[in-house]
């Protein structure tokens, strides 16, 4: 449904072994004193155990760390356990939504014979306040008389371990909207889980709710808090953490977790777990599109479905967790990480539905430069020229966002394993920067920021570094050493759906104040944890976001097909585009809150597009272009026109309404394909051309269809000939 985090292991805090070390004995002490808020003895595990964890981000969170289930493997390195982790940002114990044919999760449990079962719950219920609390018993009843009714793994009922939600913590950045109730609430919730959960057979409840206050006042007598936004751990807190719960849950003192090797093969094994039960694109590899019948050769030939190709490479990436189990076990048994691997199934080659004019059925694509050039249409007095390419960059390949930094470089994503990457993919997506060094209006330095991605969709700047969708997170991603390179990494928001990566958050855009905007489309059920509450969407919305104060909202809620595009006039009024139908809808016209699952009625269209479907636009402000140009609206185009429309912007009564006028550009070139469209520090405007004969992924090509021209990517720049360009400022 969604797509892998970047493979290996995080960046570990530097002092996390010594804090570790240092408050061992602290930890042990605090945790036995709230020991006798569980309600069941220790846990024991027997040897092939499989546990299955479950519940809100906490839980979701833990996998990309691995401090407890390193743990649980050093103290238990002969019993070969198995660890799925089953968690969803925003899971609620009565409430869990999944995109379509997901699997409910119950039905997971069963597939992944969980023999024991580690439930977080509590922390998105809390918001609710007192009122909320019977119907959390009564729903928390329900679930573990229900569990406990079955035998995922054939041969018992499951065993079940119950943990509170953890207290918020008096973080000292003072930017941060903390509502002062929540630990009222998290400390009720926690007290009814404990209530629930006495006395029940086969039920162990750990109370972090109490422990993780101390271990707040502990790191604040040490200036290093433990979250990073008063409610999410950073990974140092997570180790102090699962230091904490695991002499709770199995009695004795806490497990060695400081075992880098350990840790690194239990990260490794959770992120290709990760990239099967997380898929990117579910609702066309499982969902209502992946069985549409997709014939080769004509009518009547044989056909293969997305729904087929997409199971196969579902049994590699199985087989490649099974493999991570191995190393796992045989790190943890002192062997290291070799083991002999099982090898992956074999996945049906797919041939294209789209032919070419080559010998070999591929497609002819014109040279990026002059070729391509001599098939663009310009408006009169407008000239372009390549700012770079493939030919020169040939990792520059399918772009789809930009944007310019304080040093005049642009930024672009490629996305060349679009729609998503395969098991056996050794080449992930990236981040580039591209530099102009000599002034000549064509790039001559590239440098990968980031690379070994999946889906980069969007992102922004902030601070020293980006914020970089790459659902299910939302990325704060940094170079701190200076080297042009990442190496910091924070997942700042999870939860972010993508079951159509058509129509995962996309088109990030900064508004007048700095607050961050992503758009989301339809099939997506989206939730995200907030300090206010969980943020939840059925289908398409658009967020907002403040970097600063952790804020998290719904912007928009409305019935998009797949928002597209946004862009902010001189006022701070901003144009909506809905992607699919090119739809553009002036945006204050949808201020009035409404909270989920509501949406607005239909709105009117802001002018009358001649065609679909829409993948970028902007507001053109230049000062190097005439002042007939200033202000209009530029809205790209990559099926039936293959180009940008220019758009007259003016009042009309309380909103915006646009006229047609003629168009900035076009191309007859059928590859040509604009995803994207910004004015540079010179005053030009810089589109992105995505260049592939193919763009869909339903029933028209396969998903794996290999004519979709991976290898291709170029930027061009659009100038005025008879005036001169802008001198950029210096702002770095």
């Amino acid at each position: 449904m969604t797509p892998t985090s970047p493979s290996g292991c995080p960046p570990r805090h530097p002092e996390t072994g010594a804090l570790l070390r240092r408050s061992a004995l602290t930890l042990l002490t605090l945790v036995l004193t709230f020991a006798p808020a569980r309600a069941a003895e220790p846990l024991t595990l027997a040897p092939g155990e499989h546990i299955a964890i479950i519940g809100n981000g906490l839980a979701d969170r833990m996998q990309h760390h691995g401090w407890l289930e390193t743990m649980l493997h050093a103290q238990h390195p002969a019993h070969s356990l198995v660890v799925r982790n089953l968690a969803f940002a925003g899971d609620e114990v009565a409430n869990r939504p999944r995109s379509q044919d997901f699997g409910t999760p119950d039905e997971w449990l069963q597939r992944t014979q969980a023999g024991v079962v580690f439930a977080f719950f509590g922390f998105n219920e809390s918001f609710r306040g007192p009122a909320g609390l019977p119907e959390f018993k009564q729903q928390l009843e329900q679930f573990l008389r229900e569990t406990r009714a079955k035998s995922y793994n054939g041969l018992a009922a499951p065993r079940i371990v119950l943990f509170s939600p953890i207290a918020t913590e008096a973080h000292p950045d003072r930017n941060l909207d903390l509502p002062a109730e929540n630990n009222a609430n998290l400390a009720l919730y926690t007290q009814a889980m404990a209530e629930v959960a006495r006395d029940r057979e086969g039920v162990t409840f750990v109370d972090l709710f109490h422990p993780s206050q101390e271990l707040y006042a502990q790191a604040a007598r040490e200036g290093r808090p433990l979250t990073f936004n008063g409610i999410h751990l950073t990974e140092a807190g997570e180790s102090r953490l699962a230091a904490a719960l695991f002499p709770a849950l199995f009695g004795g003192a806490p497990a060695p977790a400081d075992q880098p090797a350990l840790r690194a093969a239990v990260n490794a094994k959770n992120a290709a777990w990760h990239a099967r039960y997380r898929a990117l694109d579910g609702y066309n590899t499982y969902g209502g599109r992946s069985q549409n019948h997709l014939y080769f050769g004509g009518q009547g030939k044989p056909e293969l479905t997305n729904f087929q190709v997409a199971q196969e490479e579902f049994a590699q990436r199985e087989v490649q967790t099974t493999n991570g189990d191995l190393r796992v076990w045989s790190v943890a048994q002192g062997r290291g990480p070799a083991v002999e691997e099982r090898p992956l199934p074999a996945v049906t080659p797919v041939p294209t539905s789209k032919p070419g004019t080559n010998p070999d059925g591929s497609h002819h694509f014109v040279d990026p430069d002059a070729e391509a050039i001599a098939k663009m249409t310009l408006h009169p007095g407008l000239q372009v020229n390549l700012f770079a390419s493939e030919a020169q960059f040939p990792d520059l390949r399918k772009p789809v966002q930009m944007a310019w930094d304080t040093r005049g470089r642009l930024w672009v994503a490629t996305w060349p394993n679009y729609p998503l990457r395969t098991p056996e993919s050794r080449n992930g997506d990236k981040i580039l920067i591209l530099e102009d060094t000599d002034g000549d209006g064509r790039a001559d330095r590239c440098t990968t920021f980031l690379d070994d991605l999946d889906a980069p969709t969007g992102f922004q700047f902030h601070r020293d570094g980006i914020l970089l969708v790459q659902a299910p997170h939302l990325w704060f991603v940094r170079d701190t050493d200076g080297d042009g390179r990442a190496d910091s990494r924070e997942r700042v928001l999870m939860g972010l759906d993508s079951a159509d990566t058509h129509h995962q958050a996309n088109s990030l855009a900064l508004d007048p104040a700095g607050a961050l905007y992503l758009s989301d489309g339809v099939f997506h059920r989206t939730q995200v944890e907030t300090a206010a509450g969980p943020v939840r969407n059925l289908d398409a919305a658009i967020y907002r976001y403040e970097p600063r104060t952790g804020r998290f909202e719904t912007y928009v809620s409305y019935a998009f097909a797949n928002p597209h595009g946004r862009a902010f006039d001189r006022w701070g009024n901003d144009l909506i585009t809905d992607g699919t139908g090119n739809r553009t809808y002036f945006g204050p016209a949808f201020s009035g809150r409404l909270d989920y699952p509501a949406k607005h009625p239909t709105m009117k269209h802001f002018w009358a597009n001649p065609a679909r479907p829409s993948a970028a636009s902007t507001i053109l402000t230049s000062r190097h272009f005439p002042p007939e140009f200033q202000g209009n609206f530029l809205n790209g185009n990559v099926i039936k026109f293959q180009g940008f429309y220019r758009v007259q912007v003016e009042d009309e009564g309380s909103g915006l309404k646009g006229t047609p006028l003629p168009d900035f550009l076009s191309s007859s070139d059928p590859n040509f394909r604009p995803t994207g469209i910004d004015t540079g520090p010179d005053g030009a405007v810089y589109f992105l051309d995505w260049q592939s004969p193919i763009i869909a992924h339903t029933n028209l090509n396969h998903l794996r269809d290999p004519n979709r021209g991976r290898e291709y990517g170029r930027i061009y720049r659009v100038t005025h000939r008879d005036r001169a360009l802008l001198t950029p400022p210096r702002i770095h």
